[in-house]
């Protein structure tokens, strides 16, 4: 078997044992940490080029995936900190143990909210500012929104206020602080069946795991950095569109077989999986029975490295 079939097989593997280690104690790995492995994306790119046999390249590899272990196994504790005010991930190197310096410590607690549900209301608009963790959406609730989270990030805020019409729901961090040494962030959301949906999330690095296929969607659009993100949508709303943008990314998308769609793909370093699919032109794929299904979806990617799989169901 040649070295180029094999390209992300080997990077997808080097990523996953360092997660398998991580959880046996061997390695301090984190989600965030794949930010620091871009540059194996280069080196393996190099390797595969290289005018030499493959039998070398596979040493090279091994090599350096080796190097990468031994790295990641000389940090003592992850080095990352989430800035809620800037909404970004920075590098630290001069942890205290006390909070002075506003990066802080917090311990593992569990966090309820909610909103009630208004009858008056026929569209709502879910915004989440979610940095770093496992998010879902999956069940049904007699409120607008419930909300659950678990870890040891901090307490989240919620905001509602309404905005021509729409009922404008605002989930975010608590501001004017830093979080370090996060451990567990898993949040669960229900959403309430009866709404049309707008949802908005931004996101770190995070798994991300959403059963919308009972819901009516109207637009979703995920932001993220290296992510891992599984969507399964429905039929109950006659037009979606789902917009993904994110660095390092694996997305997979479900989509029900009685609907129409079509796909935007602006990505570089991708693995596509649409099967199903015809290439209408460049970055463009579609249903035979695009546009003319009574319920369409239009999906928009833009990433760097990325798995794409679009499945229907």
């Amino acid at each position: 078997m040649k070295f180029r079939n094999l390209f992300w097989a080997l990077i997808l593997i080097a990523i996953g044992l360092m997660f398998l280690f991580s959880n046996f104690g061997w390695l301090d790995f984190h989600w965030v940490s794949i930010w620091r492995l871009w540059p194996l994306i280069f080196i393996f790119w190099g390797i595969s080029i290289l005018p030499i046999k493959d039998v070398l390249k596979f040493i090279l590899v091994i090599a350096f995936i080796g190097l990468s272990f031994i790295f990641f196994n000389q940090i003592t504790e992850p080095r990352w900190s989430f800035s809620i005010q800037d909404h970004d991930w920075s590098w630290t190197d001069d942890w205290d143990e006390d909070d002075t310096d506003g990066k802080r410590t917090f311990a593992y607690s569990t966090q309820l909210l909610s909103v009630p549900m208004d009858s008056a209301s026929q569209k709502s608009v879910l915004k989440m500012d979610a940095a770093a963790g496992k998010f879902s959406i999956d069940g049904e609730t007699s409120e607008m929104l419930s909300f659950k989270k678990e870890g040891d990030i901090g307490d989240y805020s919620m905001t509602t206020r309404e905005v021509d019409g729409k009922t404008v729901i605002h989930i975010s961090l608590e501001k004017n602080r830093k979080v370090r040494r996060v451990k567990k962030n898993t949040v669960d959301i229900k959403l309430n069946p009866g709404l049309i949906w707008d949802l908005d999330f931004d996101i770190g690095a995070a798994s991300v795991d959403m059963d919308l296929s009972d819901f009516m969607i109207d637009t979703a659009r995920i932001e993220a950095g290296a992510a891992s993100v599984e969507i399964r949508l429905g039929t109950l709303q006659p037009q979606t569109y789902l917009t993904f943008s994110a660095g390092a990314a694996s997305l997979e998308v479900k989509i029900p077989k009685e609907s129409a769609c079509e796909i935007h793909s602006e990505s570089v370093l991708v693995s596509r999986d649409f099967k199903g699919f015809n290439k209408k032109g460049d970055g463009i794929y579609q249903t035979k029975d695009y546009p003319e299904g009574t319920n369409t979806i239009i999906i928009k990617i833009e990433s760097a490295v990325s798995s794409l799989k679009v499945v229907r169901y």
